[in-house]
């Protein structure tokens, strides 16, 4: 089990601290990243059914509750959300991960080499309230 969070820590972590992205909307901060998942260990890919490969891709999304004193907490949503290049445009079909205190929402697709795509993604932490747009746009590379 601690090799698990260990490597969902490896997964969040380090995309965090050299590729992650923040938006902020209202009192939610949406935390996202873009990796490989020749980048994942097989072990970790085999336990939450990501398949591994030198042209696929996975996206990580966690959104966290900011509350009053400064403290925040990871925060259930309702999320889709699709991938498009000049072409094509593909759905992400996300998988709702719980790991303790952490929620992440994990979408996998694949890629060719020096392919840009066009991210949308609606994330609605409040069914009574409409969805919020996160857009945005990598290159991606065949390793």
């Amino acid at each position: 089990m601690y090799k698990i969070i260990a490597a969902l820590l490896f997964i969040i972590v380090l995309p965090t601290t050299v590729l992650a992205e923040l938006e902020s909307f209202d009192q939610y901060d949406i935390h996202y990243s873009v990796l490989n998942t020749s980048f994942l260990s097989a072990e970790v890919a085999q336990t939450y059914k990501i398949t591994r490969g030198k042209d696929r891709a996975m996206i990580n999304i966690a959104i966290r509750e900011q509350l009053e004193g400064g403290a925040d907490k990871a925060k259930k949503v309702i999320i889709s959300g699709i991938s498009s290049d000049l072409i094509r445009e593909e759905k992400l079909n996300f998988t709702e991960i719980i790991e303790q205190d952490a929620i992440y929402y994990i979408a996998e697709f694949s890629f060719h080499n020096l392919e840009m795509r066009h991210f949308t993604i609606k994330v609605q932490p409040d069914p009574n309230k409409d969805a919020y747009t996160l857009k945005f746009s990598k290159t991606f590379y065949v390793d």
